[in-house]
């Protein structure tokens, strides 16, 4: 196999993979805005019960960041939920 074909197909791999959380990552913050407008909550009112500021909620919420573990544990508490990891199925 060429080293052209094994870069080739390394970089198609990646992708995937990228598209793939970035998939997971939209899904996810969909589900935290979600969370908060079902429960009649405001950025600022999230932003209080987390210890965060608003603009850091608007950011995860417009996607112009991705929060880190810690920050999402604080956001997510609120809410009623938390961050739990689970084994990845694989596909035949």
């Amino acid at each position: 196999m060429s080293k052209r074909r094994i870069i080739t197909e390394n970089l198609e791999k990646y992708k995937e993979r990228e598209e793939r959380l970035d998939c997971l990552e939209q899904e996810f913050v969909d589900s935290i805005v979600k969370l908060r407008k079902d429960k009649n909550l405001t950025q600022q009112e999230i932003a209080d019960n987390a210890n965060v500021i608003r603009e850091t909620i608007a950011r995860i919420e417009n996607r112009i960041t991705s929060p880190q573990v810690n920050t999402l544990l604080k956001i997510l508490e609120p809410l009623g939920y938390t961050l739990k990891i689970t084994k990845i199925s694989k596909k035949k």
